[in-house]
């Protein structure tokens, strides 16, 4: 399709693919006791990577860094060798709903703001299959922050991403998929607009002037101007959890 290619043409222009912050992913981190001295770590739907240079530089272990769009793994693979990582950073093309990893053998994985492809319980149950006894699953997850939503936000979320859920009924899941969960915590608004938003509103501006005459691309980023002012406007009801669980 091609108004794909002006979404991957925006967001190779961002730091990452969504909402974040190196802060709240050592945060995250922190939460994970007793880990080998070296853990193989899986990153699902890595993006750019910045997470992912994250974890290489709190962690010593081997990440396996899987998105299905090259350009993206480039861009980290560039990021890794600059940092020293080219050894510990193993980049994937592959979706992540093809996964062929073996069973039982990631000590850790990880997913900022892209396991909900797989809708938020498949992505646990495959998770499940393939972390170790007792190895930790770490996500951020879209939810709702309150409910009574208002009726632009209910079309909204209808159309984006039907099965969104507040974070108890999140919990359940979690609970109900084979993984005690250790802690979560919500990011704040500053992880939306630091990295993301503000970032993506420069890079609009930017491909709008090279796109002036082109009405797929001005489409194509009139969506995320829409999807910023909805946040902008009902940031109050919905964000990014992060939820941190251990394997049964």
């Amino acid at each position: 399709m091609e108004d794909m290619q002006y979404f991957y043409e925006l967001f190779c222009g961002l730091p990452r693919g969504g909402p974040g912050d190196n802060k709240f992913t050592r945060k995250a981190f922190g939460y994970l006791k007793n880990l080998p001295a070296e853990p193989l770590i899986l990153d699902i739907g890595c993006g750019q990577g910045m997470q992912t240079l994250e974890l290489a530089r709190i962690s010593k272990g081997k990440i396996i860094a899987i998105d299905n769009y090259q350009p993206f793994l480039d861009i980290l693979k560039k990021k890794a060798i600059e940092e020293g990582f080219d050894k510990r950073i193993i980049t994937k093309n592959q979706s992540m709903l093809e996964m062929d990893f073996s069973n039982e053998i990631f000590d850790i994985i990880w997913s900022e703001g892209a396991l909900y492809f797989m809708g938020f319980q498949n992505g646990l149950k495959r998770c499940n299959q393939i972390l170790k006894n007792k190895g930790y699953l770490v996500v951020t997850e879209i939810v709702l922050l309150l409910t009574n939503l208002p009726k632009l936000l209910k079309k909204f979320w209808n159309e984006e991403y039907p099965d969104i859920k507040d974070i108890k009924s999140n919990i359940t899941l979690i609970q109900n998929e084979g993984f005690n969960l250790l802690s979560h915590f919500t990011l704040p608004k500053s992880s939306w607009i630091d990295n993301y938003y503000s970032p993506m509103e420069k890079r609009i501006y930017e491909l709008t002037k090279k796109y002036y005459d082109n009405k797929i691309a001005l489409q194509t980023f009139k969506e995320y101007k829409k999807e910023i002012k909805i946040y902008n406007k009902y940031s109050d009801y919905f964000g990014y959890e992060f939820f941190i669980m251990q394997k049964k």
